[in-house]
């Protein structure tokens, strides 16, 4: 594909910042086909459209981690950590491309166009209700696990296939986040980017710790699903990387449990 010569894995891995480029790039590329091709319905289609263009990348990213996995020997979590540095950094970078590109876009955008493009992305923050704090987390946390669990089957399943819900989970709370900071810079007739700046800070910490378990279930299931087919199961180098995978899944787990209890406060 035309794409990955411009952004090569070789020089992400080396940047892994660069990644949050190709999330913005190829955001606006699956955004606008979306529109072009199903322009009566695109909403769905923009997260389709995205998903198949990074696809070809990561899978040939969780080769490269896979490849990593075999060569160290012995279980360290320093060296664990800093092994799967660059493809966490990836994705945290990725994920904030996009969620950047469908929040400019919302905040942006007239209302009836942003309506049209992102319907069912707002359709997800129309919802409400009222619980008692504890129900709420309880809700919350089970939400998040089920979440999780789809990312790591998907990866598993279909290598990098995890994305496509990735990418999902940006586009959504992007397009809420600009939506809300642009209805409230109309409300007190101030600048749409500073509003935009003071609705996303508070939950800054909820979104990045929330994501993080997102891309400790995808890197661990498309690791895996790589050594799966490359190396035989019984083997010490297979034990090693299933070692690694499931220290990574805890910490996903951990990740949700933290951003779990920072939602209950927030909301």
């Amino acid at each position: 594909m035309v794409f990955e010569q411009i952004f090569r894995t070789d020089w992400i891995e080396k940047k892994p910042r660069y990644a949050f480029l190709l999330g913005i790039c190829y955001s606006i590329i699956g955004i606008i086909s979306a529109r072009l091709i199903f322009g009566k319905n695109p909403s769905l289609m923009t997260v389709a459209f995205v998903s198949v263009l990074l696809i070809p990348s990561l899978n040939r990213l969780l080769l490269d981690e896979e490849n990593v996995e075999i060569r160290e020997q012995k279980l360290s979590l320093r060296l664990l950590f800093k092994d799967h540095r660059d493809i966490f950094e990836i994705y945290f970078f990725l994920f904030m491309g996009v969620f950047f590109t469908y929040a400019i876009l919302a905040l942006l955008m007239p209302e009836a166009s942003t309506f049209h493009l992102f319907e069912k992305q707002l359709e997800v923050g129309g919802f409400t209700g009222q619980a008692y704090k504890a129900d709420i987390f309880w809700s919350i946390l089970f939400n998040n696990i089920k979440v999780l669990l789809v990312c790591l089957i998907l990866s598993f399943v279909y290598g990098a296939g995890s994305i496509l819900f990735i990418v999902w989970n940006a586009s959504v709370w992007g397009t809420i986040f600009g939506y809300v900071a642009k209805q409230s810079a109309v409300a007190a007739a101030g600048n749409p980017l500073i509003h935009f700046g003071k609705t996303l800070f508070p939950v800054l910490p909820h979104l990045v710790t929330e994501a993080a378990s997102y891309f400790s279930a995808a890197i661990v299931g498309g690791v895996i699903s790589k050594a799966v087919l490359r190396e035989d199961i019984f083997s010490e180098k297979f034990h090693h990387i299933v070692t690694d995978g499931l220290i990574f899944l805890l910490l996903g787990f951990i990740f949700v449990l933290i951003a779990a209890a920072i939602e209950v406060q927030l909301f």
